[in-house]
């Protein structure tokens, strides 16, 4: 279990050791659509664990084990995908989809089951590819109405 913690830890300590390289006003632009993303990912996962779609596991109290992946690689992806499509709508789409395709068919959702971050109970992979593109919708969405809206106040 103490290998397990560590692991956690690795997890959401790590790919922010990337975020320097975003660079400080890209990081500034980005970051409320990657939090509102994220936070509304945890109100997925609690209605999702409610309804048995998913089993996530204990993490190091009070967390469990999904904040870590949400928090760590989650947030910094979302942060670094905007940072390479936004405004890029079609790429932005592709890019998404071929990031979730691999993460649920090519073994991403097998390295979370193994490492005991989360184990889908009924949802199948197709399900669960559909509820990730629909966040990647949303990601977009939240960061064009952020965009515009400045864009309103500055005129």
């Amino acid at each position: 279990m103490k290998n397990q913690k560590f692991f956690y830890l690795a997890l959401l300590i790590l790919p922010w050791l990337s975020v320097p390289f975003i660079g400080r006003s890209v990081f500034k632009k980005y970051l409320p659509a990657s939090l509102f993303i994220c936070t509304f990912t945890k109100a997925i996962d609690l209605f999702g664990e409610k309804k048995k779609w998913w089993k996530f596991y204990k993490g190091i109290p009070p967390l469990d084990s999904m904040n870590f992946f949400n928090f760590g690689p989650y947030l910094v992806t979302s942060l670094w995908i905007l940072k390479w499509t936004y405004g890029k709508f079609l790429i932005y789409i592709i890019f998404n989809m071929i990031l979730h395709i691999c993460f649920v068919y090519l073994g991403g959702v097998k390295f979370v089951s193994r490492y005991k971050i989360f184990t889908l109970k009924k949802l199948n992979k197709f399900q669960y590819l559909s509820i990730d593109f629909l966040r990647a919708l949303l990601l977009y969405s939240f960061q064009y109405i952020i965009e515009h809206s400045h864009r309103k106040n500055a005129l």
